[in-house]
């Protein structure tokens, strides 16, 4: 990392890498009217995909914690099932259930819902969310799970024996309770989500690109600029981890109140 913030304020000429300091790259990238399209564009995704990762994951971590306890290991074992296979090998697994010939559109076109294959299921945004969503579900499960595997049944039992409503029983017992599992698991959704380009290239389409996509292209093949794409990759965390830091922050006062 202390390598690549250097490599940030260094110069390209040609193919040469210039040892320099410079504040160049950084301009470029607050100049560019695409780069902070992309920006906006990377945050939101990423938002999105964490703000339906880690309320499933919690969800599956209560029904695990307190309604099917005795089969809580069988569960995670399956929902940890699909890490024992490759990154590649799940995106492709997505790509033949959202194509336009996929295990979605030909079961609704075979049950008669719809008569011609749903076009957004892929390339789109849509695809990329649903995707992410699904490689990012067991990392987030993990840390929920094990930060809600030190509330006593006795804590939620008590706040229904005093009348509290479910809604009331999850702000302020459960999630406060598994606030360290939480933060962590929109960590590991968040940052992994805005840092992808992998996803957005193999079912996002030409309009799926985010800023990892350019930030990668900046590293490899002809016309590459390793200054720019190290200021771009430091410009990318710090955006990300400033909305990382707000969200926790305000979860954090909502949970208190």
């Amino acid at each position: 990392m202390l390598s690549l913030l250097v490599l940030s304020f260094w110069r390209t000429r040609g193919f040469d890498l210039l040892a320099d300091f410079a504040l160049d790259n950084y301009a470029k990238v607050a100049g560019s009217p695409l780069y902070r399209w992309l920006m906006v564009r990377t945050v939101a995704i990423g938002f999105v995909t964490a703000c339906i990762v880690v309320p499933l994951a919690f969800a599956l971590s209560y029904l695990m914690r307190f309604v099917f306890e005795r089969r809580a290991a069988l569960i995670l074992q399956l929902v940890l099932l699909s890490l024992f296979s490759g990154y590649l090998v799940r995106i492709y697994a997505w790509r033949t259930i959202l194509g336009r010939q996929g295990l979605l559109n030909s079961t609704l076109q075979w049950l008669g819902v719809i008569d011609r294959p749903l076009e957004f299921l892929i390339y789109s945004d849509f695809a990329i969310v649903v995707t992410l969503t699904g490689l990012l579900l067991p990392l987030a499960v993990l840390p929920i799970h094990a930060a809600m595997a030190n509330i006593a049944r006795a804590h939620i039992e008590a706040a229904r024996d005093l009348g509290s409503s479910r809604l009331h029983l999850v702000r302020t017992i459960l999630v406060p309770m598994a606030l360290p599992g939480v933060r962590a698991a929109f960590a590991f959704t968040f940052l992994l989500a805005a840092g992808d380009f992998v996803t957005p290239s193999l079912v996002g389409g030409a309009q799926g690109l985010m800023i990892g996509n350019i930030i990668a292209d900046q590293f490899r093949g002809i016309g590459a600029n390793w200054p720019l794409g190290a200021a771009l990759a430091f410009v990318t965390m710090a955006v990300v981890l400033s909305i990382y830091a707000l969200v926790v922050g305000a979860l954090r006062w909502v949970t208190s109140r």
